[in-house]
């Protein structure tokens, strides 16, 4: 646990101390997101914040990794974690580029999609096992590979559609990570204990520049590079579960995001529009036209994110007719008007 504690603190100090930097760098070079009739915030503001949060993730792992001790040995013997910081560098990377010169829907699928290919050829992200609720579990076969990348291009660019409020993408991805770092500790996984640990750190340690009114935003470096993170380790998690339902899991703890991308999809679809068309017509939207203020709307959110998170924890460690129940309950709440 001492362990723990040092990689969160330095994740977080390093975050912390970052980001009032990135803020100066950012305006005197214009990096600045200026707002315009879709965006809530008005004022130009900084927009690579998500530098801080991919700094404040790596520094104490690859600090780690080069101490000699146990711990090196466990980064030497574990080629698959190698595998996921390489993967998540290169996402980053994507995110910082579009962030600094722009790059095109197609480009960043393209690259989205060639980096989870990568990550599913490792044995423990892939989804192997569906539970079709009420129906039996699924083995997917050859469908494996295509399910396993769907789910990690998937979640990236929900974290990125749901980054429209200040502190939003940040806090969700948070209450996340602390849902897969319980399931880490239940199932005595030290990989995803660290990587969520480190992760945490570089959030809390961002948040405290992007809760509104925010002076800093993570743009597409942060919220891709969160993206990333979070459904990899969330198919690590689910893999690692003995339960059936393991993969209903990840799907549930991050229910928001992936509603409201799939609202927007399908929004846009009906309308023969792109769907990575952006508009003002998100869930976060919606709450602010309602007449929530900008922080009622995000703690409205961070509380939709906390029940998920906890129901989600129950379907890992209860019995599956309870599980069907809390599904049951889930499905009748998504669908009340």
């Amino acid at each position: 646990m001492r362990l723990e504690i040092v990689v969160f603190a330095l994740a977080l100090f390093v975050a912390a101390a970052l980001t009032p930097f990135l803020i100066t760098v950012a305006r005197r070079c214009g990096l600045v997101d200026h707002g315009d009739a879709r965006k809530v915030h008005k004022a130009p503001t900084p927009r690579i914040g998500g530098v801080a949060i991919v700094a404040g993730f790596f520094a104490p792992l690859l600090s780690l990794a080069f101490i000699p001790g146990r711990v090196q040995t466990f980064f030497a013997q574990h080629h698959s974690l190698w595998v996921l910081l390489g993967c998540a560098a290169a996402i980053a990377a994507l995110g910082l580029y579009d962030d600094l010169r722009g790059a095109s829907a197609k480009q960043k699928l393209f690259v989205q999609i060639a980096v989870a290919i990568v990550m599913v050829s490792v044995p423990g992200y892939r989804i192997e096992l569906l539970h079709i609720p009420f129906g039996g579990i699924q083995h997917v076969g050859m469908l494996a590979a295509p399910l396993s990348v769907l789910w990690i291009v998937g979640i990236v660019n929900a974290i990125n559609l749901i980054d429209g409020l200040d502190g939003l993408a940040g806090g969700v991805a948070l209450i996340v990570v602390a849902t897969n770092l319980v399931l880490g500790v239940v199932h005595g996984d030290v990989m995803t204990v660290l990587l969520m640990t480190a992760l945490a750190g570089g959030v809390i340690g961002f948040l405290f520049y992007n809760l509104n009114p925010a002076q800093i935003f993570m743009g597409d470096t942060g919220s891709l590079f969160l993206g990333f993170v979070l459904a990899a380790v969330s198919l690590r998690t689910s893999h690692k579960s003995s339960t059936a339902w393991a993969l209903l899991v990840p799907v549930v703890a991050l229910g928001l995001p992936i509603a409201d991308t799939l609202l927007a999809f399908i929004r846009r679809a009906l309308r023969g529009q792109s769907p990575f068309r952006p508009d003002r017509e998100h869930i976060h939207h919606k709450l602010l036209d309602i007449g929530l203020t900008h922080r009622q709307a995000v703690l409205a959110l961070y509380g939709t994110c906390v029940c998920l998170a906890s129901a989600a924890l129950l379907l890992s460690f209860s019995s599956s007719r309870t599980n069907a129940l809390i599904l049951v309950v889930i499905g009748a709440l998504a669908t009340t008007p």
